[in-house]
């Protein structure tokens, strides 16, 4: 039995209310954004998280991912947050938003669990006590910042990130889209790893964003037609809009063939900008495709052509967003 098997609500109700679709009846701009992550030692509460935050409207972002974590021990069913973490503070998250809002910029609340030697995609608990008891914990993580997501009017929050093993256990994730909506009353997305969990969810109906985190390997010619086509399917099948709450690639050699994958090697942001420009040719005017959140630009601001990590930063790849966010139509 699920976490709704308390809740005093049966499952069809359960199944019509997160079906329904509440939250405001604006459409939202399309979202040309950036994951906008704390870093040390500037966290969201810093001068220079507000300055380069500020910075982002230069380049065209209309739109910011703000990621607080949670921790997952590995094999415990037990998650742990609190909010008052120095480098992503409710109250800063808070401040910061409020500079977002007030240059233009719409928020994502993407809280997401690290999970320590491993990831998120590796949480998996078989047995139903164990799985309840996750789920029970989980639930205080996302009502916490759907609660907080309330508070600093964001414009999607995020109901969780990459839990492809536990994304099956459909009427768990349907009870708690239902109580974040009771809680907060804006758009929500759920944030599917590439592959499987994407295209195999049962709950998109509930949310009102479809969202992948795209990190799906390219071919060498770069060439996304079979991407676009698995994307596409999911959204007619399920009739939402699609958004990327990740989208990236390394500034490392050959990014395009593991998007994920830090593994030092020979640096090439070059590939990276190439990568970025192939994922724009292909969906950026797709009439489902709704937005991407590029992972990651940091509150320290790090970067540079010195730099293999993600973020595109001071290199190439943000010219390319530069020069798709700055154009007309969308």
């Amino acid at each position: 039995m699920g976490i709704y098997g308390n809740s005093g609500i049966s499952r069809r109700g359960l199944l019509a209310l997160t079906a329904a679709r509440p939250g405001p009846a604006a459409v939202l701009p399309f979202q040309r954004g950036v994951n906008y992550t704390a870093e040390f030692p500037d966290g969201y509460g810093s001068e220079r998280a507000r300055q380069i935050l500020r910075s982002l409207k230069g380049y065209g972002v209309n739109a910011v991912a703000f990621v607080p974590y949670g921790f997952a021990p590995k094999g415990e069913p037990a998650v742990r947050f609190s909010g008052t973490r120095t480098m992503e503070r409710d109250d800063a998250i808070a401040q910061l938003s409020g500079v977002a809002h007030g240059v233009g910029m719409k928020v994502l609340l993407k809280p997401q669990l690290w999970l320590r030697g491993g990831s998120t995609t590796d949480i998996d608990f078989g047995r139903e006590a164990e799985r309840k008891q996750w789920f029970g914990q989980y639930r205080l993580f996302v009502e916490h910042y759907a609660g907080l997501a309330a508070r600093i009017r964001a414009d999607v929050f995020s109901v969780g990130v990459e839990f492809a093993r536990m994304a099956k256990y459909e009427g768990e994730w349907r009870g708690l889209i239902g109580r974040a909506r009771q809680m907060y009353g804006g758009k929500l997305t759920y944030a599917a790893n590439f592959g499987p969990e994407f295209e195999t969810l049962r709950f998109w109906d509930a949310v009102d964003y479809i969202g992948l985190n795209n990190y799906y390997p390219l071919p060498d010619d770069l060439g996304m037609g079979k991407i676009v086509a698995r994307v596409e399917e999911v959204q007619k099948r399920f009739g939402k809009p699609v958004i990327f709450p990740e989208a990236g690639f390394t500034s490392l050699e050959a990014p395009h063939r593991q998007p994920w994958d830090e593994t030092p090697r020979k640096l090439s942001p070059e590939d990276q900008a190439r990568c970025y420009e192939a994922v724009f040719q292909a969906f950026y005017q797709k009439p489902w495709f709704q937005g991407v959140y590029w992972w990651k630009v940091g509150t320290n601001g790090f970067g540079g052509l010195q730099d293999g990590s993600h973020t595109p930063w001071n290199k190439p790849a943000m010219k390319v967003v530069a020069k798709w966010y700055l154009r007309g139509g969308r």
